[in-house]
């Protein structure tokens, strides 16, 4: 069975969603506890290391994998 050429292999999504949880609880760290969307960071200053080897796609969709899981809120902080 084959992926839609959109979709992560799962290797690389559960790749892509350790960086996500890293980053946004590393990030927390420096806002008082608030989760940001993490692919709203990509390409800031306050971008963590451990997404740089990641593609916005790929954050987002991982992203959005954790949200659905219920391990991160569906509502983030702005910035």
């Amino acid at each position: 069975m084959s992926l839609p050429s959109d979709q992560l292999q799962p290797s690389r999504l559960l790749d892509a969603a350790d960086a996500v949880l890293q980053a946004v609880l590393e990030v927390a760290e420096h806002l008082n506890g608030s989760y940001v969307h993490p692919p709203r960071i990509m390409g800031s200053v306050i971008q963590p290391q451990c997404l740089c080897d990641f593609t916005l796609d790929e954050v987002e969709q991982a992203t959005e994998f954790l949200v659905r899981l219920g391990v991160l809120p569906d509502h983030f902080m702005t910035i």
